[in-house]
């Protein structure tokens, strides 16, 4: 493609589309002259006004496209065939522009010799770089902030190889995600983000470390708009860009640490990073997960696929639905969801199966004896993910009736986690993970009515979490306690301390 100036590229738009003159003129709002003095470069438009210029002319040609139109038009830009629209109209947008700066940028040459051809935009001439910097650093944040005090939303894509990092990075990274959504509280917060993925090669600790910081990424804070894919990402840099304003990327030495961080406001610039590494999500891309809703894990029967499943194990981040005795497990059924009749039924199918096979057959189970301290005192359950709360006798009921199959089942095990498996997610939610041979899936976090599950559907994170519960249930004795006799017993007084405080609570109230 040889065009060289504004007006050309813009006739040869026309023409490849089979659009009038006129009819551009009539969208933009401008006399036919003024078109044609551009198309011959007679004049070209304000450059105060070029920008949205561009934008107009680019929605005006692809929205014009057939299927034949369309063609010729990737044909003409030597782009790939399998660009969307939105990618031909974000680069029909930068081409235009980029022809108008080298045009105005030599009439300018012609006039002023001695100044240097960038100064023609403060927008070109915005970039700094530091050495041996943290991966997050301040200034990105800052930025961040600034767009959040304007007002204007924040549309954000982070590209990076998230366990190739040193672990301080790891931890930083992964704790990002709160801070994104304290800022999607007040303004309009879109997250994209590219992750590279490793399996199977790390240590046992490394592992764990991943595998938490994975899920810590899919579980929480689900009211903030956020989704991951796998992406083939260069494992030595990092790349976050925010669409329109501010692009930095940092390489990385072999064994994580960052060497060198460059950021930049040059908009072309920005704008391509953007649009490509969009295109990246949307061509090569593989999503981590699918969210579904409380109700349609019922009504489709994913829930019922997973308990009927083989190699059932779980991690109980919070005290759910299981080791209900079955009359308990439909008064709460009935209280949560009795307005549904199909909802109703279904769970009357789920609750015969946890009885007669679930607790009968071999089954994994890790649970958090904060999270059973918390059930106990707070009387918070989280059935089918939906909080609800549970008087003291029906807490003593659940809590009896898991007792009963501790002691009782054969192919049940249950085993109790005391601490934390890293001491840098101290402060964060437990996972709730849920694993059998063929279906992997998570809970997020009930904040803001956003009670969804995570499916997970990538192949390399699916092996992850399974590498993850074996690491766990094996290899973290120091943190894990597997004596059945110990547990009964720490079940056995958390049951009498809470039974002492609720009597005590009632005379009071008395």
């Amino acid at each position: 493609m040889n065009n060289i100036t504004f007006g050309n590229i813009l006739e040869n738009l026309l023409y490849i589309s089979n659009q009038k003159k006129s009819s551009l003129a009539s969208n933009l709002g401008y006399d036919i002259s003024y078109i044609n003095k551009w198309i011959s470069s007679k004049h070209l438009p304000s450059s105060k006004r070029i920008n949205e210029i561009c934008e107009s002319i680019a929605e005006f040609i692809v929205s014009s496209l057939t299927d034949v139109t369309y063609d010729s038009l990737i044909s003409y830009f030597e782009i790939d065939e399998d660009s969307d629209e939105e990618y031909l109209k974000k680069y029909i947008q930068e081409k235009l522009k980029e022809v108008y700066m080298d045009e105005t940028r030599g009439m300018s040459d012609k006039t002023t010799q001695n100044i240097p051809k960038n100064t023609h935009s403060e927008e070109f001439y915005n970039s700094a770089s530091s050495v041996r910097p943290t991966v997050v650093q301040k200034g990105f944040t800052n930025e961040i902030y600034s767009i959040v005090n304007k007002g204007e939303e924040l549309d954000m894509v982070l590209s990076f190889n998230l366990f190739d990092l040193n672990y301080k990075d790891r931890v930083s990274l992964g704790n990002m995600k709160k801070i994104l959504y304290e800022i999607s509280r007040n303004t309009k917060t879109k997250v994209t983000l590219l992750m590279g993925l490793k399996s199977g090669l790390e240590e046992s600790d490394d592992r764990i470390l991943n595998a938490l910081l994975g899920i810590n990424l899919i579980s929480t804070y689900p009211a903030l708009d956020f989704d991951i894919y796998n992406c083939n990402v260069n494992p030595n840099s990092t790349i976050s860009v925010i669409k329109d304003k501010f692009l930095i990327t940092t390489m990385h030495y072999p064994d994580g640490e960052c060497l060198l961080s460059t950021y930049s406001k040059d908009k072309k610039l920005v704008d391509e990073v953007y649009y490509n590494l969009m295109y990246t999500q949307r061509q090569k891309g593989k999503p981590l997960c699918e969210k579904k809703t409380p109700l349609s894990m019922i009504e489709d029967q994913t829930y019922i696929q997973y308990i009927m499943n083989n190699d059932l194990r779980c991690v109980l981040g919070s005290i759910n639905e299981f080791f209900m005795p079955p009359d308990l497990f439909m008064e709460i059924a009935e209280r949560t969801f009795g307005e549904n009749e199909n909802i109703m039924n279904e769970l009357k199918k789920i609750n015969i199966f946890l009885q007669n096979i679930t607790y009968k057959s071999k089954l994994k189970v890790l649970i958090y004896e904060t999270e059973l301290r918390k059930y106990l005192s707070s009387g918070c359950l989280h059935f089918f993910n939906t909080p609800v709360t549970l008087t003291f006798k029906e807490r003593e009921r659940h809590i009896e009736f898991l007792e009963e199959i501790l002691m009782e089942s054969k192919g049940v095990e249950i085993r109790m986690v005391d601490g934390h498996f890293v001491d840098d997610f101290r402060n964060n939610d437990n996972p709730s993970l849920y694993l059998s041979r063929s279906l992997k899936m998570s809970k997020m976090h009930p904040i803001s009515g956003k009670n969804y599950y995570s499916i997970i559907s990538d192949i390399k994170f699916k092996d992850m979490c399974d590498e993850l519960f074996e690491a766990i249930w094996n290899d973290k004795r120091d943190v894990v306690i597997d004596d059945k006799e110990e547990i009964i017993e720490r079940i056995s007084k958390s049951i009498s301390y809470t039974r002492i405080m609720s009597e005590n609570l009632t005379e009071i109230t008395k």
